[in-house]
């Protein structure tokens, strides 16, 4: 039952990231960062309140609706604004890190405020203190000049195979590149909500202790920093689609020493490596998409792409505890993980030879 909430809060971000990212395409960024605020506002304060099951479903899809812009929409102005730009991975990958030092800010701090206040009195107060944050953000924000935002809508790209300018040709090679990048984010998310969700849990089944393996995962969440801010320098290098591959390739690896667990040190070995390979992927599956699609509709395609990864990946945690059940260890359940993200990694890495860009007047 509690579980539940959280799907509500992940059917509310998906709708969000859409419709934001559709919204921002077209119009000014800043209302529709302040509605989003407004809209986590009262999602959080009104848990204050809840005392039914389903007061939570509906105060954390209010939450959920508020929380997709806070992706969709940084991510999609900070490329338009750098588009073609040298630093423009960079400029993203600073703007991505923000996630991994929410966690870190965030997480002690709740913690803080449940031990000392209870769990009423900090719904409350994160809903004044995220409000405020996203609206000072916004009153900084500034939306790309205009000739940026009319190139957006005007794309100066097509996908197209060798040989075939066909409108038919672009069509089909775009939903196969589209259907790759899609595949890449979902194993991405999926991953993730299945290692934050049993990773403990399989650690300390292997003798670690519950405090050792909480901390580990902690740790896993601020090494993504350096990651997110190392995918902006090598995606000058290797381009998006090899940086996502070599991320794939990279949490593949590291997910062997889960399978294999046995020592504390395997475990923070793990946290490390996952936690860099980890930001650069969620940096990467960002980026790639102005890379193979340009900025036309570039709101709208991160805000489909994140709801996919976000909605299929709901049954992540669910199905991983069924191998487990079934098979009374995660071994299976993690050897799954690691194929997967090896299936990642090589479509990530024939992202750009699907598609061939043609330049058209």
């Amino acid at each position: 039952m509690v579980s539940s909430i959280f799907t509500a809060f992940l059917i509310g971000y998906a709708v969000s990231a859409i419709a934001s990212g559709r919204l921002v395409d077209r119009y000014n960024p800043k209302p529709v960062l302040m509605a989003s605020g407004l809209l986590i506002v009262a999602g959080l304060s009104l848990c204050y309140q809840g005392s039914r099951l389903y007061h939570f479903w509906i105060f954390l899809f209010l939450v959920g609706l508020g929380s997709g812009a806070t992706w969709a929409v940084p991510n999609t102005i900070v490329q338009h604004w750098f588009y073609g730009r040298k630093h423009a991975g960079l400029a993203l990958s600073i703007v991505i890190s923000g996630v991994g030092a929410g966690a870190l800010v965030f997480a002690p701090l709740v913690d803080f405020l449940i031990t000392s206040l209870g769990w009423r009195a900090t719904f409350l107060i994160l809903g004044i203190l995220f409000g405020l944050v996203v609206t000072v953000s916004t009153l900084f924000l500034k939306p790309p000049p205009q000739a940026m935002q009319v190139a957006g809508r005007r794309p100066n790209n097509k996908v197209l195979p060798d040989g075939d300018r066909s409108a038919a040709g672009a069509r089909s090679y775009a939903s196969w590149t589209f259907a790759a990048v899609i595949f890449s984010v979902v194993v991405g998310v999926f991953t993730f909500q299945v290692i934050t969700t049993h990773m403990v849990a399989h650690a300390t089944d292997m003798g670690i202790s519950p405090s050792v393996a909480a901390a580990a995962l902690g740790l896993m969440g601020g090494f993504s920093i350096p990651g997110r801010l190392l995918s902006g320098l090598l995606s000058a290098r290797l381009g998006w689609s090899r940086l996502l591959s070599l991320a794939f390739f990279g949490t593949g690896a590291s997910m062997l020493c889960l399978v294999w667990l046995e020592e504390i040190w395997m475990l923070y070995l793990f946290s490390l490596s996952y936690g860099v390979f980890h930001g650069m992927r969620v940096a990467a599956q960002v980026g790639i998409i102005p890379e193979v699609f340009g900025i036309h509709s570039l709101g709208e395609l991160i805000g489909i792409t994140t709801a996919a990864g976000q909605m299929i990946s709901a049954i992540a945690p669910y199905a991983a505890g069924a191998l487990f059940d079934a098979t009374g260890t995660y071994s299976l359940a993690f050897l799954v993980i690691f194929f997967l993200l090896v299936a990642g990694g090589l479509v990530a890495g024939m992202i750009k030879r699907i598609a061939v860009y043609k330049d058209c007047p």
